[in-house]
Formats: C-alpha cells, structure tokens, sequence
C-alpha cells in the first residue's frame, strides 16, 4: 500500500508539535482544524463532479458547446479572484471575504439542484433549454463565490502553515480528504445505476446528492470558524497598485504562469469530455464512471501525495514540475485507444493521469505559497530596516501572486473550455475509420490528441526557462522519490509514516526536525 495507508497525524509529528504540557499548541490546533474542514469538503467534491453532474446536464439535453461552457465555467469565474485581492489588499479582512465566497458557494448547490428540475418537471422537457440556462448561469454564481474567498484561503494559509511545512501537510491534508471521498463516490454512483431509470427520476437523485453534498460543503467552511485569522496591515492608494502590478514584473512568476496556463488549456479539452465520452460512447454505468473517474484517481494520489510533497520540500519545484508535467503528454494521447473492449486503459490513464496532476498541483501550490510568502516576509525586514512604506508596499505582493496568477491560469481555462466546445460542437457529426480493423475517430479523438501535443508544449516551452535556486535535478528527484516509495513500502504498515521521514532526515540531517520546531508557535 502507500506511505500513508496508516493516516499520519494531521498537522506534523506529535513530538515536535506538543505543548510543553502535552497540550497541542496553537499550530497544530489550527492545521487540524483546516484538514478536518477538508474531510467534509471532499465529498463536496466528490458528489458534485464526475457522474452525477455530468448525467444532470446530459438529462437536460446539454449541447457539446455547453459541456465546453460549463468546463469553462470556474476559469471565468475565476476572473473575479483579482479585484478580490485587491479588497483583501485593502482591508486585509481575509477570514471574512473567505467565509463570505465560499458559504455563498456552498450554499448556492441547492439551487443548481432545484431550479432546474422544476422548471423541467412542472414544463416538461420541451423547456429543458431554459433549464440549462439556469443551470450554467448558477453554475458560474456558484464559482465566482470560489474566485472571491479562494485568494483570501490561500493568502491566509501561506501565513498560517510554516514554509517548511506546507508540502508535506497539504499533501497530507489531501490524504485525509481521500478517505471519506473513496466511499461517497462509490455510493453516489451506486444510487444513480439503481435510480436513475428515467430522465426524470436521474434528475431527481442527482438533486438529491448535490444537496446532501451541499450540506457537507457548508460543514466545510463552518470549521474556518475556528482557525483564528492573521490580520495583514491594511493597503491604500499607490503601494496598493504597486503590489498588485508586482508579479508581472517578475520573470520567475511570468514563466511558471506561462506553464501552468498553457497545462490548463490543455486539460480543458479532458475535462468534462472525458466523461461524456464514457457515458455518451462507451455506454458505461454511473458506477463505473465513478470507479474510473473518482475512486481509482483518488487511491493513485493517495499513494503519490506523500512522495510529492517531500519531492517539492527537499528537490524543488521544477524538477517536480518536469516529471510530471511530461508523464501527462502520454497519458492524454492515449485515450484515443480508449473503447468498449478496453475500459481498462480508461482505468490506468485516469489513475496514472491524476498520480502526475498532483505533483503539478504540490509544485503549483507550493511555488504560489512561496512567492505570497516571500513579499510578505520581505516587507517585514524593510519595515524592520526603516524602509519607506512604499518600499515594503512593493514587497508585500502576496495576495497578488496569489490572484495573478489565478487570472492567468484561468484566462487560459476559459479559453480552454470554450475552446473545446466550439471544436466538439463543429465536429459532433465528424468520423473517420482508416481501415475497416481500426476503431472509428471522432470529435472525442481530436481533443484527446489536441490535449497531449500542448501538454507537451508546456513541458518543452516554459519548464527550461524557470529558475529555481537550490533545486535539484531531475535524476536525484527520481530516484528521491524511488527510494522513499520504497521505503515507505519496505516499512509495512506499521512504519509507513516513520520511514519515509527517516529517509528524509538523511538528505538533509538537522532541517527537518528543526523546520517542524521553529515557527510553530507564531506562524509566518
């Protein structure tokens, strides 16, 4: 099994972490706090992507441009997340602007999941596009929410969770959500294949799981009550354009954008197309679409997350970066070989495809962290060195790292999503069967390759031109990441946490121990 099988505890090691009394201190109250929270957020997520959404939109007779729209959704929303930074930048009321977006978010799942199934049972179908209409128009409220509090989350958690930390809990923190999330899928796709009989009657369940998962998702944010905030200084006038204009300057951050950006585009031509085809071509069931699409992803990242996180922490970003990013361009090329008779590659490459997006997303996540933190910390020495106030202004981008790069990102989503549609949409009735032994192409085939040629591009474009001081290689991340999958595994059960950090302690003897030790009190 993975390093984790045995949940580690939430925050860090208990005897680097506990009070003088026993008593847990500050810190490791508040990450756990955080993890909990994500212990109901993911099956917020679970029961709200893969088949039931997917079956909800078919039922209302979706188009392939809507199911690009709808994959497109979250990236415009997320345009939002920059003039949000910019009120969290002048009020620094984070905790706030997070609580306010996300409940809203939540909350807004009842409607998705009413709204149009009165409108198609009280009309019939015939007004089912007017249902959709409704549906992607709650659909995008229901996002924006996220692009409002999402800054504000990750601005405070780069200030709550120390840097030396942050890889290896966050991934942990994922490996906790997993457990819940493993049974909810299977469940959710359970009751689909028995309900789900008629349209109807697959709208009505679906109904049903979006807003029992609602409820966990507002159990989610409610949690954040309890994890107390850390209040930056307020910003006003020019140091505030200053710092939101600051990441466009940095070379670093324009390059890493650029990778991330062009990755995204390129997923977008997967997304929710993927399990349309599934559904729409393949015909499989609801529970299979979720073993495939929810459960055997999540099982291949909870086997991965550990060894990610440490791999960001001890080898750096980039390598992490190169690894995965070039594991995907396999990954979406081969779906093209993807049919009836082979549901099993479906299987591999799903699971093989998340194991690899999660290291982009640990480097992502961290590299952002990073940079957030770095320009706050920076504004503190200049403010302890009499630095003018515009000089620690400048410094002090860290919600705009943050927002930047999400308007980036998610300009390239958008255009990604919409992208797709259009190409799905103008080739809904293309096919093309070169030989009479080979399967038959269609408009499913030419995103999939689509998606693996710009994967590729975003490897070999951006990757050689980002600079990471420090970082190593991408042989020694390997076999990093060889031997401490090894080692965890070697270990058994019983030492399947305890191994891997042995093995960390010999890259770096005195840094780990200390890392958990300093800063535990008083979050950076």
């Amino acid at each position: 099994m993975g390093p984790d099988h045995a949940p580690p505890p939430l925050a860090a090691d208990a005897s680097a972490l506990s009070g003088a009394d026993g008593a847990p201190p500050p810190l490791r109250q508040n990450l756990e706090m955080v993890t909990l929270g994500w212990v109901f957020g993911s099956v917020w997520v679970t029961a709200t992507a893969g088949a039931p959404l997917t079956r909800f939109a078919t039922e209302l007779h979706a188009s392939p441009w809507q199911f690009g729209l709808l994959t497109a959704m979250p990236f415009l929303a997320s345009l939002l997340s920059l003039p949000a930074s910019l009120l969290i930048e002048r009020t620094g009321a984070r905790k706030q602007i997070f609580l306010s977006g996300l409940y809203f978010q939540r909350t807004l799942w009842f409607a998705i999941a009413l709204l149009p199934l009165w409108i198609v049972s009280r009309h019939g179908f015939a007004d089912a596009p007017r249902a959709v209409f409704w549906f992607l128009l709650l659909t995008f409220f229901m996002h924006a929410g996220n692009a409002v509090g999402g800054p504000a989350w990750v601005s405070w958690m780069a200030d709550l969770v120390p840097g030396r930390l942050r890889g290896k809990y966050f991934s942990r923190r994922r490996q906790w959500g997993i457990l819940p999330a493993l049974p909810a899928a299977v469940l959710v796709g359970w009751v689909l294949d028995r309900n789900g009989t008629s349209p109807i009657q697959t709208l009505q369940w679906c109904a049903v799981i979006f807003m029992c998962a609602a409820v966990c998702g507002v159990v989610d944010i409610h949690v954040f009550h309890y994890v107390p905030e850390l209040r930056p200084a307020r910003r006003r006038g020019a140091g505030l354009l200053k710092a939101m204009l600051r990441p466009l300057r940095d070379r670093t951050f324009l390059v890493f954008g650029g990778f991330t950006a062009t990755m995204t585009f390129s997923l977008c031509f997967m997304t929710q197309f993927v399990a349309l085809y599934l559904i729409e071509r393949l015909g499989v069931t609801s529970s299979q679409t979720q073993l495939m699409l929810i459960v055997g992803p999540m099982l291949a990242q909870l086997l991965v997350l550990g060894a990610w996180g440490a791999a960001a922490d001890r080898m750096g970003k980039k390598p992490v970066l190169v690894i995965a990013g070039a594991g995907l361009v396999p990954v979406g090329l081969a779906w093209v070989l993807v049919g009836r008779s082979d549901l099993w590659l479906g299987y591999v490459l799903m699971a093989a495809g998340a194991a690899l997006w999660t290291g982009v997303e640990v480097a992502n996540f961290n590299l952002v962290l990073a940079m957030a933190g770095a320009k706050r910390a920076a504004a503190g020495d200049a403010s302890a060195d009499g630095a003018s106030a515009a000089d620690g202004a400048d410094a002090n981008g860290g919600t705009a790292y943050v927002a930047t790069n999400s308007v980036i990102v998610n300009i390239a989503g958008c255009l990604g999503g919409l992208a797709a549609g259009l190409i799905a949409q103008g080739l809904k009735d293309w096919s093309w069967q070169p030989l009479a032994e080979m399967k038959t192409f269609t408009s499913f085939d030419v995103l999939f390759v689509l998606s693996g040629v710009l994967r590729l591009a975003s490897v070999v474009i951006f990757l050689p031109h980002l600079h990471e001081p420090g970082a190593k290689s991408v042989a020694e991340t390997l076999r990093f990441m060889a031997a401490w999958l090894w080692a965890a595994v070697a270990g058994g059960l019983a030492g399947a946490v305890a191994a891997p950090a042995r093995l960390l302690a010999r890259f770096r003897p005195d840094e780990h121990e200390v890392a958990l030790r300093g800063d535990a009190t008083t979050p950076a």
